[in-house]
């Protein structure tokens, strides 16, 4: 390693903007995996919704006749 403290500046720099880069594609990647849970979620919630209105529609049908 060089003793020239422009070289020592050189890369330590570019060595923290590697390290955020990875930091950043952590990030990225959880944050994707979190909005693809929130979209199953939703599903998940609109078709239990679904099925429970369907359940009732059922009764009430059953109930009626």
């Amino acid at each position: 390693m060089s003793d020239d403290p422009e070289i020592q500046r050189a890369v330590r720099r570019t060595v923290g903007i590697a390290a955020l880069r990875r930091l950043r594609r952590i990030v990225d990647a959880e944050n994707a995996l979190e909005a693809e849970k929130a979209r199953w979620g939703r599903r998940l919630t609109i078709f239990f919704v679904a099925l429970a209105a369907c359940v009732l529609l059922a009764i009430a049908w059953i109930v009626i006749r």
